[in-house]
């Protein structure tokens, strides 16, 4: 039976399809554009051991899905990582090396090499110095920034700001763990990959100096599920080139559930100036969003809202 290079599988009907890599490939792409395990078990989804084994040939076939998410990491083609059928190499008629001739006495070179060398050693050393003592600090921050509340059942906007500081533009990826019984509905820019089971959703981007502002639209449980009153977030931002470390996203890390508007700050059942000026100003960045901003709109507008929790709604009154 003849074997497909780009995709095969284990041999039996409905077995996923395989494709054979080239471990020492993946390794040189990884170090060449200075990505770590870490980075690239957390692209694929699968640990830093699995990753080391397969730069170690210690798999040479995996599943077709984790070597496309490989190769979307290492930022080439699949076909490059891809394990390549390579002729013998014929044999060649063996060439003798001169010995290289010693021009110098060797007394006399030992005595140009070593001043050679201590002047080398100074200079590096003073550059280093020059190098540190002027080299910014680098470093990656994360905030992330919640409503004080939600109702049950209803939807409410999470952002979270991402900083550099003396970071040239780079990969990353962010991971938000959600509390379960919740929904990531939409992100702003569009969420990679959502995983059930583990109730996260990442995405994999390039940053610049500036930073930049990730935010999804996420919806509380439901009324009478059982669930805690409080709903508690985590996540962290991995960079390519950190040396495997993870930053935890600071700020706001949970909320209330409560029957009141999440525009609402100070549970009155309105929304006043100061509250719609906040909407405005904080989620001005994500107007893309659907955060129901014709509903905070109305309820500003009005004398007031009431929360129905028979129709998990709300009502404004006029």
């Amino acid at each position: 039976m003849a074997k497909n290079n780009n995709a095969d599988t284990t041999g039996y009907p409905g077995a996923a399809p395989m494709v054979r890599i080239d471990g020492s490939k993946i390794r040189q792409l990884r170090e060449r554009n200075k990505l770590t395990q870490l980075y690239l078990s957390t692209v694929v989804g699968v640990t830093t051991d699995t990753i080391s084994r397969w730069e170690n040939r210690h798999y040479q076939s995996i599943k077709l899905e984790n070597a496309e998410k490989l190769a979307q990491a290492l930022e080439v083609p699949l076909e490059e990582i891809e394990q390549q059928e390579t002729p013998e190499p014929q044999s060649r008629p063996s060439q003798v090396q001169p010995e290289p001739v010693d021009l110098l006495p060797r007394k006399r070179t030992g005595l140009i090499i070593i001043p050679a060398v201590l002047l080398f050693v100074v200079a590096a050393g003073i550059l280093m110095y020059s190098m540190l003592a002027t080299k910014p600090e680098k470093g990656v921050s994360a905030e992330r920034i919640l409503p004080l509340h939600v109702s049950p059942g209803q939807s409410f906007p999470v952002l979270i700001r991402v900083y550099l500081t003396g970071q040239p533009p780079v990969s990353l990826i962010i991971k938000e763990l959600i509390p379960r019984g919740t929904q990531a509905l939409v992100g702003l820019p569009s969420i990679t990959s959502i995983d059930d089971k583990e109730n996260s959703l990442k995405w994999i981007r390039r940053i610049d100096a500036e930073g930049s502002v990730y935010a999804y639209m996420c919806k509380a449980p439901p009324p009478d599920t059982g669930g805690n009153d409080r709903l508690v977030f985590s996540g962290t931002v991995t960079l390519k080139d950190a040396a495997g470390d993870r930053q935890t996203i600071e700020g706001a890390d949970s909320l209330e559930i409560a029957p009141y508007h999440w525009a609402d700050s100070n549970r009155d059942y309105m929304i006043d100036d100061e509250e719609i000026l906040a909407v405005y100003d904080i989620y001005s960045d994500i107007e893309e969003l659907p955060f129901d901003r014709d509903l905070i709109d109305s309820i500003w507008a009005s004398e007031g809202y009431a929360w129905d929790p028979a129709g998990a709604t709300f009502i404004t009154v006029d």
